[in-house]
């Protein structure tokens, strides 16, 4: 009986205490975890005024130059015709296109036999021509003497004494020789014309005629472009002329200086240039005006180093010299926004909005007279929702990078 009753206790223990084990366990894990669970800390309040770049402001001394593009045109072009018939018996051997010829090199030589026999008849008209002038003014002393003996006895009239003197004869023979002195001088002048001749330095753009051509007068030969200076056409901003510094036919004193590139990338190159003449007229399109740029030795025929020909027809940047700007503030584009409108953080920290009228405007900066003062900061960077009076942050790391770079 008692071992039963013992047997009973200790199955009924165990089952009873394996629960309650359990359930402590449970306890002890659940006061574990409220225990070592993890505590949010407080952190420093993070400020939401933007981080910009800011640039100080410098007025500044500065040369300005007004942008405007044009084509290369040739300041002379000429075909070149000969002023006498006849055969060409000679050609140079720089007559070919590209070729170039210095003011009265000889371009080609037409047969002058013709030229040089009528030349020599002509000089022999001349020499009876004179012979009978010298052969009228002895018939003039004859006819002296004559006329003073009948004059003493008949008495007579002008008329009759110009006849008894032979005037008009001599008048005749004066004028015989006149004539045939200024034909003479023409025979000389045709037979000078068988060698045509460059009338400025120049080079062959399109040949016409070759060695064994029967030539007539005013038949093209070749054409012929002036190398001594080339013009570019461009167009300029009617409101921009006034800094611009035009000759006229009344004062030839010399234009505003100009830079003309040509070229792209790593084979670009700059010459310079001059202004020329203002055109009286507008474009038909963009209603600007044209002037002409001058560039001399255009094709580099002086074999200046590093420096490529100009060509004729080419679309090439201009800079035109406008003068200088006194204390200006040179503005990036891209801080220039809508149009007139600048970004300014005062000494608050706060953005200020402020517009701006410009002076003067480039490829890459405007530039202001009015609107800024010395020292002030200008915003450089983008705000995604600026408003006027915001908190600023100014980026200190981009100053002081900028401050190495200088």
């Amino acid at each position: 009986m008692t071992k039963k009753l013992m047997y009973y206790v200790k199955n009924i223990g165990l089952k009873g205490v394996i629960p309650l084990l359990i359930v402590g366990l449970a306890i002890f894990g659940a006061q574990m975890l409220i225990k070592t669970k993890p505590v949010a800390r407080k952190k420093a309040r993070v400020s939401s005024a933007p981080l910009v770049n800011v640039s100080s402001m410098k007025p500044q001394e500065l040369r300005i130059w007004t942008p405007v593009m044009g084509t290369v045109e040739a300041s002379r072009k000429i075909s070149l015709e000969p002023q006498v018939t006849g055969r060409v018996i000679s050609v140079s051997d720089s007559f070919i296109p590209g070729g170039y010829f210095a003011k009265g090199d000889e371009l080609l030589r037409i047969d002058p036999l013709d030229y040089e026999l009528a030349l020599k008849q002509q000089q022999s008209v001349v020499i009876e021509a004179e012979y009978n002038l010298k052969l009228e003014r002895g018939h003039q002393k004859v006819a002296g003497r004559e006329w003073k003996l009948l004059r003493k006895s008949s008495g007579g009239t002008v008329q009759e004494a110009e006849l008894a003197l032979r005037k008009p004869h001599l008048e005749k023979a004066e004028a015989n020789l006149a004539a045939s002195k200024a034909k003479l001088r023409q025979s000389r002048v045709n037979l000078s014309r068988t060698r045509v001749r460059v009338p400025f330095s120049s080079m062959v753009v399109t040949k016409d005629a070759g060695l064994g051509a029967n030539l007539a007068a005013q038949e093209s030969i070749a054409t012929m472009v002036g190398t001594g200076e080339f013009w570019v056409m461009v167009s300029v901003p009617v409101d921009r002329l006034d800094r611009i510094v035009i000759p006229s036919a009344a004062n030839e004193f010399k234009g505003s200086a100009a830079r003309v590139l040509s070229g792209s990338n790593g084979n670009s190159y700059e010459r310079e240039g001059h202004v020329l003449r203002l055109l009286p007229s507008l474009e038909s399109k963009g209603r600007m005006a044209r002037v002409i740029v001058a560039v001399e030795d255009p094709l580099n025929l002086k074999g200046t180093p590093g420096v490529l020909p100009l060509l004729l027809g080419s679309y090439i940047n201009v800079y035109i010299d406008s003068g200088t700007l006194d204390s200006v503030f040179a503005i990036p584009r891209s801080a220039y926004r809508d149009g007139d409108t600048l970004w300014i953080m005062n000494d608050n920290s706060e953005l200020e909005i402020r517009n701006a009228e410009s002076l003067w405007r480039d490829s890459d900066y405007i530039y202001l007279e009015k609107g800024l003062v010395e020292g002030e900061k200008l915003v450089t960077s983008d705000i995604s929702t600026p408003l006027h009076g915001m908190k600023l942050r100014e980026n200190v790391s981009a100053v002081e990078m900028d401050n190495t770079d200088g």
